[in-house]
């Protein structure tokens, strides 16, 4: 078992008396301080039962991809400057923490940690110019990536971040390593293509797992240099373990891991460009010169291969998305692409050669501004107190160690930064030379940022690997649009004139769901009316106060006498036909608060978590059709029972 995969055993505050417990003590120790300088939901609530109420509806939103979304409603209700409004909320969070002395003989390592639910005030960033200014000076991370150990991204120690930064940054140099890998990339790009025109033979094909898969290769390939064979042994097998898919098996990531890391131990011909030898598999060369703990190689390939392939994935993803639903913006990429390649005259193109986009360059910042991949922004602490703008402009000032979240989701669709089309697909917009994500030209080395912009966070601590994702977008998307046409496929046709906006927290309407830290379009697919019958509903509620706590087996007949939809099966069959029983928390079904604090339209969640032989078990139940996901991609384990907020 991973660490991974141990901490989505930790369950949530899945009783009143501990979420009760947790805010005494926030109370206690000054930790709720923020909610009293900002505007937000804290404000209104006047009694304990509200203050509970708001800290269930915020763990449910995120446990359901929708706290963005529910922030957004929140600067809109509360604050006095909309999406552009800094605002602070109440929240659950899991932190990690360093056991302080294991043995009197052994100091303690980031092996040794544990992840603490607190409840803490968390105030989200959406003044551009609060924004960069914090994002430039407090680097400092929250520790709320504890399963990523103290690796680049997550370690809080500003020193071993610098260190691992200036050892890990050459193997994405543009030039002097990406240049030199660029034919692996570019071979696997000709492979998708024709992988693709294979899949479309048999009808519709789904674009997120395929681009999903694609990115996952391109990591493999051509950064960690692993061999073809390998990667196709365990793609799948990684991205359903990062997505909590129900058929991910225990310990396929562990063993994808092992076997990555062996590579870059063992293989003697990887190479950086500081060898003098030719570059390959560029990041493994890095993971095996680095002369750190073995946690924080653990963290960084864990990183690398859920953060080095998913926000990839998922622009492709968003990006053919909107291109589906302009065809004439598709029709401008294709014929800029075919002109690429007839410029070529038949040779393979260098990554110089990449400089000649331009819609294709401006699709894709679209596409990073609309759907930013890392929707949530970056996570830090103050590490001294700072000034911000407050209602009516007010400067107040928050204390060290307040959680600031800089979120990307609000300040990329605020209409006063970016017109009253924010939430339209439109790479026409005048973006800001500092803004765009060009390739192959002397700015390719720059982070595309701004005040209002950040889709990869601000300098100095911006995304590592933004310069191989560019790379890789254009040689996949140039190949694909070059030999494709891309179209939506029911159900998705439905949202061909549909505007998505920021703050729709509507459980019926499609949306991006934010989960594992990275934002993917809805599944329409794997959800279904299940959880919209009434039927249904009633059913959970009588069942699972009749039957608490009985076994699997009595639970499976007990839904299917009582006619449950045939949709239900998937959750029979995958959550309740076990060998061993599951955890079981009564819930009260109650429509006439349904639409409870704010009038979102979100109902209260239990957690159920099984293992059984190898396998780990986290199908969506009811929650996909009712929420909608990616499939099964949610941070709690398992979700079965429905009830209100109030229960």
């Amino acid at each position: 078992m991973t660490l991974h995969e141990v901490l989505m055993m930790q369950p949530p505050y899945s009783k009143r008396t501990g979420l009760d417990k947790a805010l005494d003590k926030a109370e206690a120790k000054g930790s709720l301080a923020a909610l009293s300088l900002l505007p937000g939901p804290w404000a209104e609530a006047q009694t304990r039962e509200d203050k509970l109420r708001l800290l269930e509806l915020d763990w449910m939103a995120n446990q359901e991809g929708i706290q963005l979304q529910l922030y957004a409603a929140y600067q809109e209700r509360y604050g006095d400057k909309g999406l552009g409004s800094n605002i602070a909320v109440p929240t659950v969070v899991m932190h990690s923490k360093v056991t302080e002395k294991v043995s009197p003989d052994k100091e303690p390592s980031p092996w040794d940690s544990a992840i603490v639910q607190r409840v803490m005030a968390r105030v989200i960033l959406a003044d551009p110019a609060d924004a960069e200014r914090v994002a430039r000076i407090h680097v400092r991370k929250e520790p709320n990536f504890g399963v990523l150990m103290d690796s680049v991204i997550s370690t809080t120690d500003n020193e071993h971040w610098r260190e691992q930064r200036q050892h890990l940054v050459e193997a994405f140099l543009p030039l002097s390593s990406l240049a030199k890998i660029l034919p692996v990339s570019l071979a696997r790009a000709k492979e998708c293509a024709n992988r693709l025109g294979k899949m479309a033979e048999d009808g519709p094909v789904d674009m997120s797992d395929f681009l999903l898969h694609e990115a996952q290769a391109q990591l493999q390939l051509a950064l960690l240099g692993a061999p073809e064979s390998l990667m196709e042994e365990t793609n799948a097998g990684i991205r359903k373990t990062f997505m909590f898919h129900p058929e991910a098996k225990l310990g396929v990531l562990s063993n994808a891991m092992k076997e990555i890391m062996k590579v870059a131990q063992e293989d003697q011909t990887l190479g950086l460009p500081s060898d003098g030898c030719p570059v390959r598999g560029p990041l493994s060369r890095a993971l095996q010169t680095g002369k750190f703990h073995a946690s924080t190689d653990y963290g960084n390939l864990l990183l690398i291969l859920f953060a080095g392939h998913d926000t990839t994935g998922h622009t492709m993803t968003w990006l053919t998305f909107e291109l589906a639903r302009n065809p004439d913006i598709q029709k401008k990429v294709q014929e800029e692409v075919d002109q690429f390649f007839r410029c070529l005259n038949g040779r393979d193109p260098t990554y110089q050669d990449l400089s000649r986009f331009d819609v294709l360059d401006k699709c894709i910042t679209e596409t990073l501004r609309l759907w930013p991949a890392v929707a949530n922004g970056t996570f830090r602490q103050l590490q001294f107190s700072e000034e911000l703008s407050g209602q009516g402009g007010k400067q107040v000032t928050l204390p060290k160690g307040t959680l600031v979240t800089i979120s990307n989701w609000c300040r990329h669709r605020n209409p006063d930064l970016w017109g009253q089309d924010a939430d339209n697909f439109n790479p026409w917009r005048n973006f800001a030379t500092e803004e765009m994500a060009r390739v192959g030209c002397p700015m390719a080395a720059m982070t595309p940022q701004s005040a209002r912009f950040s889709p990869f966070a601000h300098n100095p601590r911006s995304c590592l690997g933004k310069n191989f994702a560019q790379m890789e977008m254009r040689l996949i998307l140039s190949y694909l649009f070059h030999k494709f046409e891309f179209a939506l496929a029911p159900p998705y046709d439905a949202l061909a004139d549909t505007t998505i906006k920021a703050s729709d927290t509507n459980p019926k309407n499609f949306r991006g769901i934010n989960s594992g830290g990275t934002m993917g379009p809805m599944d329409l697919e794997h959800g279904g009316a299940v959880s919209d019958n009434e039927r249904y509903l009633a059913a959970c509620s009588e069942i699972l106060g009749d039957k608490l706590g009985s076994e699997p087996e009595s639970l499976r007949r007990a839904f299917t006498e009582k006619g449950v939809q045939p949709g239900m099966s998937n959750l029979i069959q995958t959550c309740l036909k076990r060998k061993r029983p599951a955890w079981m928390f009564q819930t009260v079904f109650c429509e006439s608060c349904r639409f409870a604090n704010l009038k979102i339209g979100m109902l209260r969640t239990d957690t159920l978590y099984e293992s059984c032989e190898g396998e780990f078990v986290s199908h969506r139940g009811d929650q996909a059709g009712l929420h909608g996901s990616q499939v099964g991609a949610s941070a709690c384990v398992q979700t079965f029972a429905t009830a209100c907020v109030c229960s």
